[in-house]
């Protein structure tokens, strides 16, 4: 079983500092002129987890939160 992570991006947040795309360019973009990043897709499996935290530690305006979707 495939567990998906899902993430979202706050945009009030976000600065468009662009770590989140040099870490994960398939799920992060900074389209020219944009003062935000945006999300390609709103999750990624679980073995891009690592890459995913990675980018929400990255964020230095911690506008990447991801969800695992379970429940303790």
């Amino acid at each position: 079983m495939s567990d998906n992570l899902s993430v979202s991006l706050d945009g009030t947040r976000c600065k468009s500092y662009g770590i989140c795309v040099s870490v994960m360019p398939d799920v992060f973009d900074t389209p020219p002129g944009s003062p935000t990043a945006v999300l390609l897709r709103d999750a990624v499996d679980a073995d891009e987890r690592e890459d995913l935290e990675e980018a929400a530690r990255a964020c230095p305006a911690q506008a990447i939160a991801l969800d695992s979707g379970r429940k303790p």
